[in-house]
């Protein structure tokens, strides 16, 4: 029986070198956007989708594979979805929330 965990924590130490070194060579060889790049997320009606969405722009800048800011253009947000906007800007700094009619007026700014 020994035997057996000797075998499954050999396998489980593999795997996990395997991630790690699969991990850092994406981090040498990817490419990143700079700070110019934005990331346009359309907020509608009640922005039933857009809390799972920034979560998972914010997944992606956690793991360092996304540097730039997240903007919601608001593109017809109910007050519902405005709240909801505004409670995840206030959250995490990193998300902006933008009228999408004046969307040029932001990209121009930055």
């Amino acid at each position: 029986m020994g035997a057996f965990w000797d075998i499954l924590l050999a396998a489980a130490c593999a795997l996990g070198l395997a991630f790690v070194g699969w991990w850092l060579f994406g981090l040498l060889l990817r490419p990143l956007p700079g700070r110019e790049a934005r990331v346009v997320v359309t907020g509608r009606g009640g922005g039933e989708e857009l809390e799972q969405t920034i979560r998972s722009f914010l997944w992606l800048r956690g793991l360092g594979l996304l540097r730039c800011p997240v903007v919601i253009a608001d593109a017809g947000l109910t007050p519902a979805g405005w709240e909801l906007a505004l409670r995840l800007t206030a959250r995490w700094p990193e998300v902006i929330l933008w009228p999408a009619s004046d969307l040029g007026d932001y990209i121009a700014r930055a």
